[in-house]
């Protein structure tokens, strides 16, 4: 979950709507609702509201509405769009996250109008999971994985990810799928218990299990080059350093903070 928050993440400051959109139905629809919604206030918080404090009310409407179990599907993906469209501020981010204090080197420009987002059902409808019942099985994950995973802040955010990430993947993707809600309920249906001393998901009976195969076995081990990249990268890519995400983002360090406050992966944006 932290490389699908991290890519959301990266899309937004690219002004990426769509990419944004994707990894956060990513999360949406694989049941973490609540930290969704608790990730995007954070960043909106920590980034956006300074130069978007009217965003603030818009914001916390599409919220309660969720909060209190009102919420349409399309309410968290208007709110991503919207922020993917505004300019940020990454001082505070900066110097909380990467141990930097910077300046910005122009000011970022200011939109004449500054537009609220309201998608409709059918502009998320191509975000939604991926029916695979009428899919040949190795062939779901390429419909499904539309853009990769940003790995080129790994080092810089201190993520961390599997020793042995490419074998994990292709053998035992089903046991970390189990840690998604919706992945869960799956197994369950098909009285599957997850075995968290050897890593793995096992069945009642070999009908159970087939079951369960011919539903939503996704075969990792057989995707297309293409989409294997997409999910695991290349293990070649170039980590950008501190230095290196300011300038690309039109930043200069002015100042290093000695003692650095990120620690791992799992605190990061």
């Amino acid at each position: 979950m932290v490389e699908v928050k991290q890519s959301l993440f990266l899309a937004l400051i690219d002004h990426k709507p769509d990419e944004a959109l994707f990894w956060t139905y990513e999360l949406y629809h694989s049941g973490f609702e609540t930290e969704v919604y608790n990730y995007i206030l954070m960043v909106y918080t920590t980034i956006y509201k300074k130069l978007n404090p009217s965003l603030q009310t818009y914001i916390d409407a599409k919220h309660q509405l969720w909060l209190g179990g009102n919420a349409a599907d399309t309410d968290i993906g208007s709110i991503v769009y919207t922020m993917a469209l505004r300019p940020y501020y990454l001082v505070d981010f900066v110097r909380t996250y990467l141990g930097a204090n910077i300046s910005a080197r122009s000011a970022d420009p200011p939109s004449a109008v500054r537009f609220i987002i309201n998608l409709t059902p059918d502009q998320i409808a191509p975000y939604a999971h991926v029916d695979s019942s009428n899919i040949r099985r190795n062939k779901a994950l390429e419909q499904a994985v539309k853009y990769p995973v940003r790995k080129d802040c790994h080092k810089l955010f201190n993520t961390f990810t599997h020793q042995d990430f490419v074998a994990t993947f292709r053998h035992k993707w089903l046991y970390f799928a189990s840690f998604s809600p919706i992945w869960y309920d799956r197994i369950s249906q098909h009285n599957g218990l997850v075995d968290y001393d050897e890593e793995a998901v096992t069945f009642a009976d070999e009908h159970d299990e087939e079951a369960f195969r011919s539903a939503w076995d996704y075969e990792p081990d057989e995707v297309s080059g293409v989409t294997f990249t997409r999910c695991c990268g290349t293990g070649k890519e170039t980590q950008l350093s501190v230095k290196d995400f300011c300038e690309k983002y039109n930043y200069t360090i002015v100042s290093r903070i000695i003692k650095r406050p990120l620690k791992t992966g799992e605190t990061s944006l």
